[in-house]
């Protein structure tokens, strides 16, 4: 990676307080202008009266480090924040993660910076020894529509062909191919849902006879919010912990041990491979 280090001086934007990282968000710079680069979007923070700021700016052609990774940067302040955020980052997220901010100026090469970023984002996680679980999109701690492109369909459309949630999946399986480049991708057959006779709207897949659900969908459409400890990565439902699996972000664990979690009844139709669960949920 080509990574230049212009840090900033900028006291406003630049406070020096020291922190412990716990996550990475990810940010779009929102400005499709020409010239708008990294080392543009590095020299906006920099201006006196500049508030905001990220630890990285990444074009196409560089990589910007305007902030040590352990110290704080403005780039996830708001008024209030998604009670999912707090509960596994802090009551003020922007003391404890790690901002990036991809730009998108028409004058750059997007599919190029989009690899940049992916090189970078993998470069982070794995010297922390975490997992696609430790990023977040901006809008997922405030609720801001940024990045636009892993956001709101109409701007994943323009910029990635695809909707906001395939462009936002397909970037978490991108980092994690650059994570682990040696790991063979092997398909995986899909499993459909039922809940008492309701068919939801993900699936599920089968490795080795082992049908896995996603937790916190299944959980949800039975009326159960699932938990999560950061601390031990662990993820429980009604209090029972399961044997997890995190692909692309998404937490899935054996379709057997979320039925007697939630006290339900289970059934495999082998010809339409769809895991039925009857009953009602024990709480």
């Amino acid at each position: 990676m080509n990574i230049k280090d212009m840090y900033l001086t900028n006291k406003n934007a630049r406070p020096g307080t020291r922190i412990t990282p716990r996550g990475v968000v990810i940010h779009w710079t929102a400005n499709e202008g020409k010239g708008a680069n990294a080392v543009a979007n590095r020299n906006y923070f920099n201006k006196p009266t500049t508030i905001p700021s990220a630890h990285y700016c990444v074009d196409d052609k560089q990589i910007i480090r305007c902030l040590p990774e352990n110290e704080m940067g403005y780039h996830v302040g708001a008024k209030s924040y998604k009670p999912e955020a707090i509960k596994r980052l802090s009551s003020y997220p922007n003391n404890c993660t790690i901002g990036i901010e991809m730009c998108v100026n028409k004058d750059g090469d997007f599919s190029q910076m989009y690899q940049n970023t992916l090189e970078l984002t993998a470069d982070i996680l794995k010297r922390y020894g975490w997992g696609v679980e430790h990023l977040w999109r901006h809008f997922d701690i405030t609720g801001k529509n940024c990045p636009a492109y892993f956001v709101s369909d109409d701007f994943a459309r323009r910029f990635t062909g695809l909707t906001a949630q395939q462009a936002w999946a397909k970037f978490k399986d991108d980092v994690l191919r650059v994570m682990n480049p040696q790991q063979e991708q092997k398909p995986v057959d899909k499993v459909c849902i039922e809940i008492n006779g309701k068919l939801l709207p993900v699936q599920g897949y089968l490795d080795n006879g082992v049908s896995s659900l996603p937790v916190r969908a299944v959980a949800e459409a039975a009326g159960v919010t699932p938990g999560w400890c950061s601390d031990t990565k662990s993820v429980t439902v009604n209090g029972k912990q399961l044997t997890v699996t995190i692909k692309a972000g998404t937490s899935y664990a054996p379709a057997r041990e979320i039925a007697t979690a939630l006290g339900l009844q289970i059934e495999w139709v082998q010809d339409t491979k769809t895991v039925k669960l009857k009953g009602c949920v024990t709480v």
